[in-house]
Order: C-alpha cells, then structure tokens, then sequence
C-alpha cells in the first residue's frame, strides 16, 4: 500500500478507537479500556513504522533512478521525485534514504526539474548501501554513491529547491544544472535553520573533475541561520567546479553561516578545481559568517577564478570572516566591494568613516616581520573608528600569494580616540609573505587582506 494511503488508514483506525475508548470511559469499564488503550497504542506503532523512532517520521526508501516514476513509492519502485512529492505531503521532519541495488554509483538524472521541498526533509545519501562520510581533518575521504545529475533537466532548471525549514541535505553528488544545484528560497513561509552538508557540489562522485553545467553550487536567496558546511569532518562540502559562485548568499538572509568547506579544490583540499567565478559571493545580506571561531570552522577556499570571498551591497553588514585558508584565488582573497561586483583593493581612509559593504572595515597595515631565525617578530597598526574593539588575524603565505593561506594567530586591540591602535605578535613562521584582516568586535564586520609583508632576516 502506498504510504500516504497507510497513513490515513491508520489516522482513521486510531480515530475510531479513541471514540470507543471514550464510549468506554463514559461507562466505567476501565478493563475494556485498558485493552482499547494497547490497541491505539499498538496503531500508534504501526503509524510510526519505518520512520526514524528519535523523531516519529516517515521515511521514504528511495530504490530505483528511474524518473519520473509510475506515481508510487514502494518496494517495487519509489524514485527521488515520488519520495519528495510524498515527503511534501505530510507534515513533519520525514526522512528520505536511498536502497538503490547495485554497488556503483547510481545516478539520478531528472528529465525535468524536480518539486520543490515545502516540508521539513532529511535527504541522506549516506544511507545507500556502501557510502561513508568524511572522517579527515584536511580533504576529505567521503564515499558518494547517489549522483543527481541535472545535465537533461532543462534550460533555467535548479537541483534541489529548498522552500521550507529544518530540511538537511546530506551525501548526495549534485551536479549538471543550468541554474543552481542547490538553491534556498522563499515564496510563502520561512526558510530557516536548513543545513546542505557532507555533498559533492559542482564535482563528479570522484571530486576530481568539474566543469559539469553553468550553475551556482549553493545559494541562498532567503532564511536565517541556514548552514552551508558544519564543524564536524563529516559535515564538510566539496563545492567545486561550478559554473558561477561556489556559494552566494543574499537577499533576505541572516546569520547564513558557512563553515569547514572545501571551496575551489579537488577532494585532496589543495589541487586546483575552481568555481568560474567567485568562492563565495556574500551580496546583501546581514551577518554572515564563513568560517568561525575555531579550527573546525575553517573553510579552504582557493583556485576560484575570481575573488575567494566578496562582499557587496551596502545593506550587507556584519560579514565576518575568519579563520580561513585562502590562496590562489584569480583576483582578491576578500573583496569590499561598492559596486557591486568585484572591484579591487579599497583605500582606507581615516578613522574609518566611509561607509559600504560591511562599512568598508579597513585593513591593518603590517610595518615589519623580522625572522630571527627562532621566531618571527610581527609588528603593524590599526587605524578604524575611535574607542573600539578589534580582532586582529595573521595569516602566512609561504609562495609570497597576497591573500591568507595559513592562520598564524590572532590579538585583540582597542583603537585610541584618533582611532588608532598597533600591535605585535610571535610565529615560527621564517618565509614568503605574511598579511592580516581587522574585524570590528562589536559589529562583526571584517575587513580585506592587509597589503603582503615579506619576512625577512632580522
């Protein structure tokens, strides 16, 4: 029987007993009503049957790569669309497995574009037999077996389209579409808290080849605190290769973080496999965050053909970006932009009073690196708004690159009433180039790359 015919089924049963359980009670017969009470109780069971038990959902078995499918989702057949357009049907957090047969990777290819997600959803494809998560802390090792290939979906068509809440996209390869391969967007409701982790975007299940369709690997038009990546290793995306942006977020968005992602690379985390155009594209938005407070938020984000990170929009506030490895990005590794587009280093200016995309936050300026052979003496100034709190990152290039390959540390300065404050700070680091980002403590927002300072021999 079809599950959503099950479901009601069951809701009917469940119905009737507890009008006889009722009857019952109303007639003080508490044995009758003892049995009644296992009965709903055994319904209640049946109800619940094949969903994950933590949650009482449904779980629909996706088991053949057909498309569109007869119109069911069974044990003969449940393709990806049926299990979506069912999953959509009915409240709650559902959940979508895969039990395809086979041993391969087993590629899902959509003649058109698939129904948007309206309800809560787990898709996991780490549960197709064989398939395994990443469990490295740099590249990962994840073994990818459902494939959606969009290459035969249409002109304009997106992958997966996120138009709910609570939805985890997890362990599938997505790749070959026109548009997005991910996007979350909004037409009626929120589109909140959704978590797109531990996928291959923009690549083939190797990780190693991309170039696959034109497409953004993630975007994200709408919501708050949606999460593109996580802190866990398994949590990590491989978003590389794609048409456009590796990730773009704006609109109305809030609080988008994305975190331990490899962006620009193949799988091993350091040979190249760029997105066509930026890294990340952050355009509009309030408060988001790519990377974070700890190792286990750092993202790569390298080998893309134009800026790694870009910031535009003058409504965009409060982008903080830390703790990150960027290198071998086409042109900045982090770009205030005011025009929109990708427009090259900006000036500081006194006391910091321009405003812009993330208040066009200036940067530090590094006066010196000295290696003494056992350690490297830092040294640099601040100037930014008076009387307040800065974060200061440092960051080592060994190839001489402008941007920020390795985190080296960080300190915490206070600008004086002219908005001016200096620092210094110690690393083992002895060659190519060191540079550093200032972010505004109390606003979050982080400034470009500071200009490169060769570390020379004291």
């Amino acid at each position: 029987m079809h599950y959503l015919e099950d479901l009601q089924a069951w809701s009917r049963r469940r119905d009737e007993l507890i009008r006889e359980a009722e009857n019952e009670r109303l007639f003080r017969r508490p044995v009758r009503w003892r049995a009644v009470a296992a009965l709903v109780a055994a319904v209640l069971l049946l109800m619940l049957a094949g969903a994950d038990p933590a949650r009482a959902d449904l779980t629909f078995t996706v088991n053949s790569t057909g498309d569109p499918g007869s119109g069911g989702c069974n044990s003969t057949e449940c393709t990806l669309r049926e299990a979506i357009a069912l999953s959509n049907r009915v409240s709650g957090a559902d959940t979508i497995r895969f039990v395809i047969p086979g041993d391969r990777v087993k590629t899902i290819s959509p003649a058109s574009p698939l129904p948007p997600i309206t309800e809560a959803v787990t898709i996991d494809g780490y549960t197709q037999p064989g398939a395994s998560p990443n469990t490295l802390a740099k590249g990962t090792n994840a073994t990818l077996l459902v494939e959606l290939d969009g290459s035969g979906a249409g002109v304009a068509a997106d992958g997966l389209v996120i138009k709910a809440s609570n939805v985890v996209v997890r362990g599938l390869v997505i790749n070959g579409f026109d548009s997005d391969n991910i996007r979350i967007i909004s037409t009626d409701g929120p589109t909140d808290d959704n978590h797109i982790e531990g996928n291959f975007i923009g690549t083939d299940p190797s990780g190693t080849q991309g170039g696959l369709g034109q497409a953004f690997g993630v975007d994200v038009i709408d919501g708050e605190n949606n999460v593109v990546g996580g802190t866990t290793h398994a949590s990590r995306n491989l978003i590389s290769g794609n048409g456009a942006d590796g990730i773009f977020t704006g609109g109305d968005t809030t609080g988008t973080r994305i975190q331990g992602n490899l962006i620009g690379t193949k799988r091993d985390g350091k040979s190249p496999l760029g997105n066509a155009d930026e890294g990340v594209d952050i355009d509009d938005a309030e408060g988001a965050i790519v990377g974070g407070a700890t190792p286990a938020t750092t993202n790569t984000i390298a080998f893309n053909e134009l800026t790694g990170v870009v910031v535009t929009g003058r409504s965009t506030l409060g982008s903080s970006i830390l703790w990150n490895s960027v290198f071998s990005n086409g042109e900045l590794g982090i770009d205030l932009s005011d025009d929109g587009f990708a427009d090259g280093p900006t000036d500081n200016d006194p006391a910091d009073a321009d405003p812009g995309p993330n208040g066009l936050q200036n940067k530090p300026v590094i006066t010196s690196a000295s290696s003494s052979g056992r350690a490297t003496a830092i040294k640099g100034k601040l100037n930014s708004t008076p009387r307040e709190t800065f974060v200061i990152q440092l960051f080592s290039n060994p190839g001489g690159d402008p941007e920020g390959k390795k985190f080296l540390g960080q300190k915490t300065v206070t600008t004086d009433g002219n908005g001016d404050a200096s620092f210094s700070f110690k690393s083992k680091v002895r060659n190519g180039t060191v540079t550093a980002t200032a972010t505004n403590d109390a606003t979050g927002d982080t400034s470009e790359f500071s200009s490169p300072r060769k570390v020379r021999r004291a």
